[in-house]
């Protein structure tokens, strides 16, 4: 597993807060809430499943905005790096 550093995942919440903010209230805007919420707890209080409550995020995303992951991840290349290096 790859040591996360705070930037790309401090980089997914605020790219995934602005596109809630977009459009709260969408058809999935609270699980996409929801899945912020617990990767920012995650991240908060150093629990060792930050990655993949940061999985849940991009699918989160996903599924509230209909776009692909790639397209998600896009503006945020720490994002899809720090990712895609643990795969």
């Amino acid at each position: 597993m790859t040591p996360i550093t705070p930037e790309p995942v401090e980089t997914l919440i605020r790219h995934a807060w602005d596109l809630y903010e977009q459009d709260s209230e969408c058809d999935h805007a609270a699980h996409l809430r929801q899945a912020v919420w617990q990767l920012e707890e995650a991240v908060d209080y150093g629990h060792d499943d930050v990655e993949a409550r940061a999985r849940r995020v991009i699918q989160a995303l996903s599924v509230a905005t209909g776009e692909e992951v790639g397209d998600i991840l896009s503006p945020t290349p720490s994002v899809a790096a720090w990712l895609e290096s643990d795969q």
